[in-house]
């Protein structure tokens, strides 16, 4: 590259660790470029945080990123199954921690490269102009703090590890409530303001779910969702989301015969809006799967398909008492109809 020529912006960090440390000798090439995509990936969620996006952290395990291996796949024109063992190699060693949400995907937490020993001689180093206690930059660029932007590019362009964490900790960081841990990274402190702060996201959190479903889902029956839950945003986003599932199914099955297809009727036995009996079934499934899990002596195999299945079946019993209450059939359709929602 000539002196006089712009140097690029857009380039991917990859830690001169992963080469110079003994310790990622064997670590394969590939491996540690899907690390420094991962990396990549991070800062966006360590940028939502810092804008108090909360989306990408946990209060456990700090911060996390979702990057599927089809994705990574297709950047490094490689197959599913050789991502699959790239990963494996991260995870042996120590480099990511994965945890399947079952419902979103894999979060995946990326962990810090080890330091190089400053007790190995250079000529043990593969990149020995890298091997430096402290590297020496621009005061302007150091005392720069005004702009995320510049912070980005400090960031890239930062090898050392621990000069990285001095910078980021010391001036992005000090207005916020984070410091760095070497096992799982850029974490919030723990400390009441913070509790404070999640404790009001959790509530809106909470409150914009009620505000999305409030047109199906009437305020009785989300009470007892928040209850069940105990105001656990997860759990009331699980609750929501398989309501709609179950109601799916109950849909499908109704209307999977060719001849009540088209019938408004049996179209207005799965709507909220139409039929008063489904907010009645589903409070009614509510506290009874409420009072199982209290009255239970062991611990239930599995909440997520107790709950689908009570809830499904206080569903499809409303669907049919609507249109068995509501309409004339003949004997047959009202068996038919019986038989369809029986589950």
């Amino acid at each position: 590259m000539q002196k006089e020529n712009k140097v690029p912006q857009n380039f991917l960090f990859i830690d001169v660790d992963l080469f110079n440390n003994p310790k990622y000798h064997t670590l394969s090439n590939t491996a540690k470029l899907v690390y420094s995509l991962y990396t990549s990936r991070f800062r966006i969620s360590f940028y939502h945080y810092l804008e108090e996006d909360y989306t990408y952290y946990d209060a456990e395990k700090g911060l996390f990123i979702y990057f599927s291996n089809e994705d990574l796949a297709k950047i490094l024109n490689v197959s599913t199954r050789s991502i699959t063992n790239y990963k494996r190699e991260l995870l042996e060693f120590g480099l990511i921690e994965v945890q399947d949400t079952k419902n979103n995907g894999h979060r995946i937490y990326v962990k810090d490269v080890e330091v190089t020993p400053t007790d190995l001689d250079k000529e043990d180093l593969v990149m020995p102009y890298f091997a430096t206690d402290k590297e020496e930059y621009p005061s302007e660029i150091i005392n720069d703090t005004n702009t995320m932007e510049n912070n980005s590019v400090i960031t890239e362009k930062i090898s050392n590890n621990k000069e990285k964490k001095i910078l980021l900790s010391k001036r992005n960081l000090k207005t916020k409530d984070i410091t760095y841990d070497s096992d799982t990274g850029y974490i919030p402190n723990n400390n009441s303001t913070q509790s404070q702060t999640n404790s009001y996201l959790r509530d809106l959190s909470v409150e914009s779910i009620g505000n999305r479903i409030k047109n199906q889902i009437s305020t009785p029956v989300f009470a007892k969702i928040k209850m069940l839950a105990q105001n656990s945003y997860e759990k009331i986003k699980f609750y929501a989301d398989t309501i709609f599932k179950a109601k799916s199914q109950v849909m499908s099955r109704l209307l999977n015969n060719p001849n009540w297809l088209y019938r408004q009727e049996f179209q207005e036995a799965t709507r909220f809006e139409s039929n008063i009996f489904l907010a009645d079934g589903l409070e009614k499934s509510l506290l009874k799967l409420a009072e199982i899990m209290y009255k239970s002596d062991s611990e239930i195999r599995s909440e997520e398909r107790l709950s689908y299945v009570y809830l499904r079946n206080g569903l499809a019993n409303s669907a049919k008492k609507y249109l068995l209450d509501n309409f004339e059939f003949s004997d047959d359709e009202r068996y038919q109809i019986t038989q369809a929602l029986a589950f």
